[in-house]
């Protein structure tokens, strides 16, 4: 290479460089301007703003679960009747129904059809199989994309991580309108939650219980797609951290809205209760 295209070269690679530079600079200095100006309570509404709203949903999937050493690969359908019921059928490539599971607002019901199998129980029983926080509010909240609208704020930062807003909620817990009868006593949670900038859906986010470390669920969302007018979850990973961590990776292949539909769970006589 002689010395002008050497000279050329360096000076390109300098303005290029540069160039990259001040738009990092320009991009940080564009996000942090609402920070300044309204602060936390300007990201929250932005969000709430833009959570998915809706009477009915109906979706298809493909799942891979993977738990310890053991993965599984599913097809399944997911119908959701808002802040109610949601009815998942898992299907293996055989396209055979494996299981079925119906969340509702106070009770998990699950049939396994390949064992002929199946348990009713609450979500204490589903937070100690898995070891972690875990509740139908959350639960929706996760599956669309969604703020954990039932849950209050308080102590809260917000700020600027990897060119996406970043949410802090030291101390979330269920408001009391939303406390069931008979509870005594609610889960205080932490909550991380980072924003698209541009469309202030949520990115990541990650829940755990105050003062412990130990047990962490984990949503990223790798990709939205567009249904009447509302952006919904594509891609997203789940992972459980506890005892038993558990990763489940979700690619929604068709979503519907506000359709008519049944969520059929009848157990079978012939069935064994597998947890009491």
């Amino acid at each position: 290479m002689n010395r002008g295209i050497k000279t050329s070269v360096q000076i390109i690679s300098v303005l290029i460089l540069v160039w990259f530079v001040s738009g990092c600079k320009i991009n940080r200095a564009a996000l942090k301007k609402p920070l300044k100006e309204y602060g936390f309570d300007y990201l929250y509404q932005k969000m709430n703003e833009n959570l998915v709203n809706f009477n009915t949903l109906n979706s298809r999937f493909n799942i891979d679960y993977v738990q310890g050493k053991s993965k599984t690969n599913l097809k399944g359908q997911m119908r959701i009747q808002s802040d109610s019921l949601i009815w998942l059928s898992f299907t293996p490539a055989l396209g055979i129904e494996a299981a079925r599971l119906l969340l509702t607002n106070d009770s998990v019901k699950f049939i396994n059809r390949l064992n002929k199998t199946y348990f009713a129980s609450k979500y204490s029983l589903l937070d100690s199989l898995l070891n972690t926080t875990i509740e139908y509010s959350i639960l929706q909240s996760m599956l669309l994309g969604n703020d954990l609208t039932q849950y209050d704020v308080n102590k809260f930062k917000a700020s600027i991580d990897g060119g996406l807003y970043r949410i802090t909620i030291r101390e979330r817990q269920k408001i009391r309108k939303y406390i069931r009868k008979g509870e005594i006593e609610t889960k205080v949670l932490v909550q991380n939650i980072w924003l698209d900038p541009e469309t202030f859906r949520i990115k990541k986010i990650d829940i755990k219980e105050l003062g412990d470390d130990s047990k962490k669920l984990m949503v990223t969302y790798d990709e939205y797609f567009e249904v009447d007018g509302q952006f919904f979850p594509k891609k997203m990973k789940i992972e459980i951290t506890a005892d038993r961590n558990i990763v489940i990776d979700i690619d929604f292949l068709k979503t519907k809205l506000n359709i008519i539909q049944n969520y059929p769970f009848r157990i079978s006589s012939k069935y064994d209760l597998l947890i009491n």
